[in-house]
Formats: C-alpha cells, sequence, structure tokens
C-alpha cells in the first residue's frame, strides 16, 4: 500500500469514528461508555439530559455510588456488586439477555426510572477491554402501568366480593336449603354458578395480569426440578382428560433442573396443559422434557384444533384469542398467554409455538438448565 492510500484509508476510518461518535452524542437515548474498571470514558448528552450530571462530572469516574447510584426495582443496590447488568455482561463476555429496568440517581438527588441495555466492548483479540450502557427514561410509562396496574386491581377486588357472595347463595339454594328444586331449576342455577366461576377465573386472571403491569417481577433463582412440576399438572388434569377421551401422556427423564421460582414455572406448565385440554376434542396431550445443550426443554403437543401461522405471534398479546367458530365454544380470557411468556421471559427463557389448522399445536419452552446437586433447603417436594 503506498503512503497515498495509507493517508487516505487513515482519513476515512478518522473520518467514521468521527461521524460514528456524533450520532452517539445526539441520539434521544443516553449512551455511556467505560473502560474495563468501569471508569467512564464516554458520556452523551442524553445521558446529560435524564440524569443531570454532565460529562465533566462523569468522565473518568466509576459508574457507580457516587454517580447513577442504580437500584433494581425492589430497592436492591446494583452498582459495585454481582447484580450489576453491566458488570454481568463484562464477566460472561456477552450483551445482557434482555433490557431491565433500574432507578438511577439524578443529579438533584431525585431518581429516575431507565430500561437498560448492556453490551461489552471486545478487544482485537477477543477480550473484554470495557462496556457500552444504553438507557431511556421510562418513568411516565411506569406511572401509567402502576396507574392501569392499580385500577385493574381495584376494579377486580370491588367485583370479587359481590361475585363471593352470589356463589355462596347459589350453592345454598342448588344444595336444597331453599326448598327442593325440579330439574329445569337446578339446571339454570348450575348454569348461573358455572358463569360465576368463569367471572371469578377472569377477575383472577386480570388480578395476575395487574401485578404483573405494576412492576417487572424479580426473585431469588433457586434449583427447580422440573419432573415433578409436569407429573403433578399431569395428575391434576388427569380427570378432566379422562372426561374428554383424551390420552395425557408424559415423557420425562428422572431429573431436570433449572433456576427459577417453582410456583411460576407450574404456573406456566398448568396454563398450557389446560388450555390443550380445552382446545383438544379428541386424540391426545402429550407433555415432555429434555436437556438439549445448556438449555432444559419443556414441551407440551396436542392434537387440538391448532391455528393458522399468521396467529402465531399474537396469541401472546393481552387479550387476544384465536378466532374461529371452534375457540368461540370454550370461554377464555386471552390473558393467559400473554403471562405465560412474561413469566418465561423474566426467567431469561423463550417460548415458541408450532401450529396448523386441524393438526394440533405444539408449545415449546426452553429455559437455562441449572444445578441439580444444589440443595433445596426448606422447601417441601410435590
Amino acid at each position: 500500500m503506498s503512503k497515498g492510500e495509507m493517508h487516505l484509508l487513515e482519513g476515512t476510518l478518522l473520518s467514521d469514528t468521527n461521524n460514528f461518535r456524533r450520532v452517539l452524542l445526539s441520539i434521544a437515548d443516553g449512551v455511556y461508555m467505560t473502560d474495563r474498571n468501569r471508569k467512564i470514558i464516554f458520556w452523551n448528552r442524553a445521558c446529560e439530559e435524564i440524569t443531570g450530571f454532565s460529562a465533566e462530572h462523569t468522565l473518568g469516574h466509576k459508574c457507580s455510588n457516587n454517580i447513577l447510584n442504580h437500584v433494581d426495582v425492589n430497592g436492591n443496590q446494583l452498582c459495585e456488586s454481582d447484580l450489576c447488568p453491566l458488570h454481568q455482561c463484562m464477566v460472561k463476555g456477552a450483551p445482557g439477555d434482555k433490557p431491565v429496568l433500574v432507578r438511577a440517581k439524578r443529579r438533584d438527588g431525585s431518581r429516575v426510572i431507565v430500561e437498560v441495555s448492556v453490551a461489552p466492548i471486545m478487544g482485537d483479540n477477543g477480550e473484554v477491554i470495557g462496556g457500552i450502557e444504553v438507557f431511556r427514561d421510562v418513568t411516565l410509562l411506569q406511572e401509567l402501568r402502576e396507574t392501569k396496574a392499580s385500577f385493574l386491581s381495584a376494579v377486580t377486588h370491588d367485583l370479587k366480593a359481590p361475585l363471593t357472595v352470589i356463589k355462596g347463595f347459589l350453592e345454598l339454594v342448588l344444595a336444597g336449603d331453599a326448598g327442593s328444586l325440579n330439574e329445569t331449576q337446578k339446571d339454570f342455577l348450575g348454569s348461573a354458578l358455572e358463569e360465576c366461576d368463569r367471572l371469578n377465573k377472569l377477575l383472577g386472571d386480570l388480578s395476575e395480569l395487574a401485578r404483573f403491569e405494576a412492576t417487572e417481577f424479580s426473585f431469588t433463582p433457586r434449583p427447580v426440578d422440573f419432573v415433578p412440576l409436569l407429573q403433578q399438572a399431569q395428575r391434576l388434569f388427569a380427570f378432566e382428560a379422562e372426561q374428554k377421551g383424551l390420552e395425557l401422556k408424559t415423557d420425562l427423564p428422572q431429573q431436570l433442573y433449572v433456576a427459577g421460582d417453582r410456583d411460576r414455572l407450574y404456573q406456566v406448565i398448568t396454563n398450557l396443559v389446560s388450555n390443550a385440554i380445552k382446545y383438544t376434542e379428541k386424540g391426545f396431550v402429550h407433555l415432555s422434557a429434555e436437556a438439549s445443550g445448556d438449555k432444559a426443554v419443556i414441551t407440551v403437543r396436542d392434537s387440538g384444533i391448532g391455528m393458522s401461522r399468521e396467529e402465531h405471534g399474537k396469541i401472546f398479546d393481552q387479550f387476544y384469542r384465536v378466532d374461529n367458530p371452534a375457540t368461540r365454544k370454550v370461554s377464555g380470557t386471552g390473558i393467559g398467554l400473554s403471562i405465560v411468556k412474561k413469566i418465561v421471559d423474566m426467567h431469561n427463557g423463550k417460548i415458541t409455538v408450532q401450529s396448523e389448522p386441524g393438526q394440533g399445536s405444539t408449545f415449546q419452552i426452553s429455559l437455562p438448565l441449572g444445578e441439580s446437586e444444589i440443595k433445596e433447603s426448606g422447601e417441601s417436594s410435590w
């Protein structure tokens, strides 16, 4: 390469670097970079607008307690701890799994809620030489979510009290406490009681949704063997499957550990199995689990009504229900699968669906494997 070509290449690289720097300085999201010791080496204008700290206050300082003082939504200190998202991604040498909500300190001492995405900066030899954090102010959005959640919570609470009374009186009348009933009266009251149960389920789903909307769920991961959860789900739905003439079968290993919240994971399984039975008129519902690489893979497959490919991406949206003559016969809220996805996401997992109309559906969950040798001290088993 001639000297002229070398100078041209250097000039091009310098121009590209300056252009990239100008872009980062001008975008609306806060962007800062650190070296491997987490000392700030770049701080854009949006960082200053969101936090009140200027570049001269931050450059050369650690992104720690004296500047951002990140805490999670439950008030746990993140800076200078292993819980820090930027620290975690630099240790792993990989971007964060998903954006996280944290509360950052402003220069005036107030707190701002920001959604944070992180990634390591890699050197030419593949080593981590720093980190980058991108964040945006979601304080107003979070306040709106909390207002919506408070409204949902208040509505469900106010409706549940009279519903409980109505259901109680219906049960008393059906039991004959108000006198004898003919078969027609029993049928009418039985239908009313079924609708009470359906409404109660709807209110329960709305209440659950409100809790998820209010804040980002966090939990202390514990070793959970998925096999007993699937076995318990099989026992729970055995009678319902038998009533419909369905074969409810399992194909399970001896154990399959993940790190997570046992109750939430069981909620995922029961929701998927319940849906599979609900939308399957004949044939089978099959539960299986296996380890695949560093993932635990759990599959719920059925021979039910299925759905079109266009609907695969919509079924995890809140209040969405597949619309066809078969589904209209089945009561539902369109909330359950959205909650399932939220729980899977909070476990850094993934849920997918494969389905064709009339060909059944296969829901598959993949979760990071846990350590089976960790003892579940103080926890009861199924």
